[in-house]
């Protein structure tokens, strides 16, 4: 991951440990009653923003990744024609679940398009579909290699 100026240094801050409280007091507290109804559409372009931030090179580079920023474990439930199905799953995402009416998975659903956009080469699109039962999360990104972005 390459590091600008204005943007921690991941490698740096890797040995530091920090509480969930402080993250999902900013992300589940603070974020909402700041942006109110836009939050999620604000938390996908967000993890868009992110994505664009800290590119990686290959769909394998996702998994440190996400373990990395502390969003959960990632797992390639497959690779089809057009689409990448994810989990993601942590106890901090069950807790989430069990804590937030709707918690919202969006931020690292648009930090998943935007890298398959940009891999790719193609316009992708990025869901989440939140299955409290199980405490996952499953995200989706979704594409139409007709769409390329490099046109």
């Amino acid at each position: 991951m390459k590091n600008n100026r204005n943007q921690p240094d991941a490698a740096a801050l890797e040995e530091l440990q920090v509480p969930a409280f402080s993250s999902e007091i900013l992300r589940e507290v603070l974020l909402p009653e700041l942006l109110g109804q836009d939050y999620p559409a604000m938390l996908y372009w967000a993890g868009r923003k992110l994505a664009r931030r800290y590119p990686l090179e290959t769909a394998e580079d996702l998994i440190p990744f996400f373990i990395q920023a502390g969003w959960g474990e990632l797992e390639l439930l497959h690779r089809k024609q057009g689409e990448m199905e994810f989990e993601l799953k942590s106890s901090l995402i069950q807790e989430r679940m069990q804590t937030q009416k709707e918690p919202s998975f969006l931020m690292e659903a648009g930090f998943l398009a935007e890298q398959i956009q940009r891999q790719g080469d193609f316009a992708a699109e990025g869901y989440e579909q939140v299955k409290r039962r199980t405490g996952k999360v499953v995200l989706s990104v979704k594409w139409d290699k007709k769409d390329s972005i490099s046109e």
